[in-house]
């Protein structure tokens, strides 16, 4: 899927500097409770959400819109203890797949075994803890992300790791989006403009 949709998206990736003309990447968070209690409320988000739309439109002309009604949905089923508490290293191919990553994958918006929509939307997954960070993506060929409940109170974390999943890696420059530490800025390459807007995540429809 992700070499089909950089086929399709050969303009972006060439051109895609120009950010030119705009385009939308849609997102549905999830936010997972423990002991029948949610993690984090709503509106908890608001401030994560405000910042990544307005980075999206600003540095590289994509809207963020809701997959559904909604950004945010709240989960009340039980979920495993393994998706509470992951990890975001070596660990993390492991649990992929393993009963966590059999979790999110069963969770995931716009997929039921195969594609039910050529939108790819972005899940967010708000889990107890990320062992050693805040957030994280497996990167482009992952369709979800996680956030801990530390990292929902990150202005940035959240757009950081939709950056990921859209195919950026990590810069040296702090003022950049995709700087490692939780002090960045928002700025952006002319690269990653063509990256991320070539990603299969982001369409013109």
């Amino acid at each position: 899927m992700t070499i089909v949709g950089l086929a399709l998206g050969i303009f972006d990736f060439l051109l895609g500097f120009l950010a030119w003309p705009p385009k939308k990447l849609r997102l549905h968070i999830i936010i997972l409770s423990d002991q029948g209690k949610p993690l984090v409320q709503p509106a908890d988000l608001t401030r994560a959400v405000d910042f990544a739309k307005k980075t999206l439109k600003d540095r590289f002309n994509v809207k963020l819109v809701p997959y559904s009604k909604d950004f945010v949905e709240v989960m009340s089923e039980k979920v495993p203890a393994r998706a509470l508490t992951v990890h975001c290293d070596a660990g993390a191919f492991k649990e992929e797949f393993g009963e966590a990553g059999e979790f999110f994958s069963s969770h995931l918006a716009g997929w039921n075994a195969i594609p039910v929509s050529l939108r790819f939307p972005i899940t967010a997954f708000i889990v107890k803890e990320i062992v050693g960070k805040i957030g994280c993506s497996l990167g482009p060929l992952s369709d979800y992300i996680t956030v801990d409940v530390d990292g929902v109170k990150s202005q940035s974390t959240l757009v950081h790791e939709i950056g990921h999943a859209c195919s950026l890696w990590h810069s040296q420059s702090k003022g950049n989006l995709m700087w490692s530490n939780d002090d960045r800025g928002n700025g952006v390459k002319w690269f990653q403009k063509n990256l991320l807007r070539s990603s299969r995540h982001v369409m013109y429809w």
